[in-house]
């Protein structure tokens, strides 16, 4: 994460995908004391295909998934927010994960784990 102070939102971001993002299944958590919940989780890049599968609002962890079969959304050569997740509190970086079990592109190649990224935004 770019940023190592306590946050209240993360913004998992794609920073190069020369073609574009097909679909993502993601898990994201917070590990961190207390009982801090999602209180909000937002679409980024591929809102019009973006879904909540489990958890969400008032849990501790999120699924989420966006499929755009059409590629609509093109290339991204500038960092682009494939979701963002809002806690209840700040909490620190360390404390959340995530994890993709799928991250494609249009060309069917697996987007590696160095172009995507944790951003604090607040």
């Amino acid at each position: 994460m770019s940023n190592e102070h306590p946050t209240t939102a993360v913004s998992v971001v794609i920073t190069d995908a020369p073609a574009g993002v097909q679909k993502y299944t993601a898990r994201i958590a917070c590990d961190a004391a207390g009982e801090i919940t999602i209180e909000a989780v937002e679409p980024g890049v591929l809102e019009r295909y973006f879904e909540v599968v489990d958890g969400g609002v008032g849990s501790a962890f999120v699924r989420v998934r966006a499929v755009d079969m059409t590629g609509e959304a093109g290339a991204l050569s500038d960092p682009a927010s494939l979701f963002t997740i809002r806690f209840s509190e700040a909490v620190p970086p360390t404390s959340i994960t995530l994890t993709f079990e799928t991250l494609q592109d249009h060309d069917g190649e697996t987007i590696p784990d160095e172009a995507v990224r944790f951003d604090a935004v607040e």
